[in-house]
């Protein structure tokens, strides 16, 4: 609806409709200074004069974000619906113009009402008005298509999730009597510890997942969960003595030393449009400690 705005401040659909109907008349498009229309309108400037300098502002910022501009959307809608109200004017003169005949009217009010109706009414304006109605739809299939892709976008946030389900399987509850099974090699809810690197880390590991992923009704304290950072010292690439601390990773990465891969997020989504699908790849791996005592217990029976 972008393309609508500046329809909102320049009169370009009305000038056409002049231009048609003087045409259509035998008229001079100079001769009635009267009917003379303006090439702007200006009614909705002090509206946007503001949404202008708020966009100018945050576009300076190095660092840019389509969220940030999301306030402003609003009022760009207005200006769109301004622009769409003219078009329709335009591809509707009679009806939107007030010339509408009630039904207390004689026929022959009526059959002038049609007449006025098939000398103002002109293809070019009504072909205008559907150009219009294709930008919203456009902009209602694109939104679709773009909240489609957003859901295949967020690996991270859907590894932390099924690293959650995973331990849940290998982890037994503290309310569970465990038979057949050695007690010294039950993993245990707090003795987990995660790594998470920079890409999960940008693509939906939020604290609200951490507190979710991390506690469980029938354990006191959250497990740890480490997020690395741009520093050097917040890498785990050839620092082995900081791995050997973590029980899983979430990971980039898939062949670390020590572990074993769990599950695979795929992620970094794009739309084939000549397959008409949505193409992803492998993002995210979860990867679980060789030591970790937890693998046996994820077909494990248990009775509360």
């Amino acid at each position: 609806t972008t393309l609508l705005v500046p329809l909102a401040f320049v009169r370009l659909p009305e000038r056409i409709d002049l231009w048609i109907t003087r045409r259509r008349s035998g008229q001079s498009t100079r001769k009635d200074p009267k009917k003379h229309v303006g090439f702007f309108d200006l009614t909705l400037l002090p509206f946007f004069l503001p949404i202008l300098g708020y966009i100018a502002l945050y576009s300076c910022l190095p660092h840019k974000e389509i969220r940030f501009i999301f306030p402003a959307i609003p009022m760009l809608n207005v200006f769109a619906a301004y622009a769409m109200s003219r078009l329709h004017k335009v591809a509707f003169p009679v009806i939107d113009g007030g010339k509408n005949v009630p039904e207390k009217y004689s026929s022959a009010d009526r059959k002038s009402a049609s007449s006025a109706y098939r000398l103002n009414f002109h293809w070019t304006g009504f072909f205008m008005w559907l150009c219009g109605i294709g930008t919203i739809l456009t902009t209602m299939i694109g939104s679709q298509l773009f909240i489609r892709l957003s859901m295949e976008n967020y690996p991270g946030g859907e590894a932390l999730n099924r690293l959650r389900r995973h331990l849940d399987s290998s982890i037994p509850s503290s309310r569970t009597t465990i038979h057949s099974i050695n007690l010294q090699n039950t993993p245990k809810w707090e003795d987990v510890r995660v790594h998470v690197d920079v890409a999960a880390a940008m693509t939906g590991v939020s604290l609200f997942g951490q507190r979710h992923a991390s506690r469980r009704y029938d354990y006191e304290s959250p497990f740890p969960i480490e997020k690395s950072g741009y520093e050097d010292e917040n890498q785990l690439e050839g620092n082995s003595k900081r791995t050997k601390k973590f029980t899983h990773l979430l990971s980039e990465e898939q062949n670390v030393d020590g572990y074993h891969l769990v599950d695979v997020v795929k992620g970094y989504p794009r739309f084939d449009f000549k397959n008409f699908r949505i193409d992803t790849r492998n993002a995210t791996y979860i990867l679980e400690s060789d030591d970790w005592p937890g693998g046996e217990m994820s077909n494990l029976s248990t009775r509360v």
